[in-house]
């Protein structure tokens, strides 16, 4: 293949996923909650409850004990989020406070198995990862920053008045990952498995409207804001293991490394470590219980590793606004970032099977806040502020080798406000969620 060709592909590819992958915010920080709608049914709790082909995102393990088949599906997600700065604490005469304007995205998830031998199977899982968006068509920092500008004349600043600063205008961030998980599975034992995959990554980023922080960068900066999509790849690894230790009782395991991307060139002045952007670290276990035998339970816990990764975790500005002990300007090794922590993430699911063509799930899931109020103001533009999470399903096989299924997921409205973001000024950003998916399946 020649170079032009494999540039055509990377660049076709990148595409395919900027038009099918329209990844909003996601739930567990910027982590999907689950993937496919059987996994979604459950509120995730698979990682010991195989469902479908898309167990490679949780535990490839799985793909040995789900039997051959694929699996499509898509989710409508929607996520209303709302985000204020109120500088009348200061002397301005108006609140600074806007609703995203984007409110519906599609996302796609699949997987297909195969068994090569009694004890050796294939697969691979494709998913949308997450992601964040916020599209704001009043711009909340330049507004406020117009304000704080005038110090004592601020009462006089006409709402909707702008700095004139380069690079402001409407606000908006656009981030979408995808990963592609080959893997393969094997059977240890009759009730042992284990399974590798290879993560390959890509992820596309877009920034608008973040000229206020052109003072955080070095001199002459000019990849911080406005220089439209840019994609970034890269690869990681996911290990797993599923045992059956009683008739009743199965344990799951599995890891995954950081998914090692290339740099965003575009936004080099804008992510720590010159656009650094990463996949985290993840690890999850979990139980399945099955008491009697039409009724599946189980639970899962993940700690999610955000704070490995720099330009995720680094502080943003502290009050003043300036830059805190141990940072430095935006695009640096230790550039100011989201002060996003490590989460855990808490599952339960339940899956009832009422007779051979209909089963029903729920499930419910909790998880800690990935950061703090005195990190707001970044976080404006990725309100990841969710920990509470219901989820409900439907399957329907009419026959041994197809199924359809049904899932719906909500995210209860929540919010975070402090008294002082870094602006010096209140703020709040607030986000509930709701999402129906659809799916359907092969059998073999």
């Amino acid at each position: 293949m020649t170079v032009k060709s494999k540039s055509i592909l990377i660049k076709g590819a990148s595409l395919f996923l900027l038009a099918t992958t329209q990844t909003s915010f996601a739930t567990t920080g910027y982590f999907s909650l689950a993937y496919g709608p059987k996994s979604t049914a459950m509120a995730g709790a698979v990682v010991a409850a195989p469902q479908d082909a898309t167990i490679s995102a949780v535990n490839p393990a799985g793909m040995a004990v789900i039997g051959e088949r694929t699996d499509i599906s898509l989710m409508l997600f929607s996520p209303i989020r709302e985000a204020s700065l109120d500088p009348r604490s200061i002397g301005g005469n108006f609140e600074v406070k806007q609703k995203s304007s984007r409110d519906f995205f599609v996302i796609p998830n699949g997987g297909i198995s195969s068994k090569i031998n009694d004890k050796l199977s294939w697969g691979l899982s494709v998913y949308g990862n997450g992601g964040m968006n916020t599209t704001y068509s009043r711009n909340l920092y330049d507004e406020t920053f117009a304000v704080l500008r005038e110090g004592p004349n601020a009462a006089s600043v006409a709402e909707g008045t702008t700095t004139g600063t380069a690079n402001t205008g409407e606000l908006m961030i656009d981030m979408g990952q995808a990963v592609f998980a080959p893997t393969l599975s094997y059977k240890l034992t009759e009730n042992h498995s284990i399974g590798i995959s290879a993560l390959l990554g890509v992820q596309y980023f877009k920034a608008k409207g973040l000229g206020n922080f052109q003072s955080f960068t070095t001199p002459g900066s000019t990849d911080l804001t406005d220089t439209g999509y840019d994609f970034s790849y890269g690869a990681g690894v996911r290990v797993g293991w599923l045992g059956k230790i009683h008739p009743k009782v199965t344990l799951g395991l599995a890891g995954a490394s950081p998914i090692y991307m290339t740099e965003f060139h575009k936004y080099s002045d804008l992510f720590a470590e010159q656009g650094g952007f990463d996949i985290p670290a993840n690890l999850t276990a979990g139980i399945a219980f099955r008491p009697v035998s039409a009724l599946l339970m189980s639970f899962d816990y993940q700690r999610i590793f955000y704070g490995s990764v720099n330009s995720i975790s680094n502080n943003g500005p502290a009050v003043g606004p300036s830059i805190p002990a141990g940072q430095s300007f935006l695009g640096k090794n230790n550039g100011l970032g989201f002060g996003w922590q490590d989460i855990n993430v808490y599952r339960l699911g339940l899956k009832y099977q009422y007779n051979s063509n209909w089963s029903v799930s729920a499930g419910y899931s909790w998880n800690d806040r990935p950061f703090e109020p005195d990190q707001l103001l970044f976080n404006i533009i990725s309100p990841a502020v969710n920990t509470k999470h219901a989820t409900f399903g439907i399957s329907y096989s009419p026959d041994k080798s197809s199924e359809w299924n049904f899932a719906y997921q909500h995210a209860f409205k929540e919010t975070m406000s402090t008294s002082q973001t870094a602006f010096g000024v209140p703020g709040s950003v607030s986000m509930y969620q709701n999402a129906i998916e659809i799916g359907y399946s092969w059998k073999f």
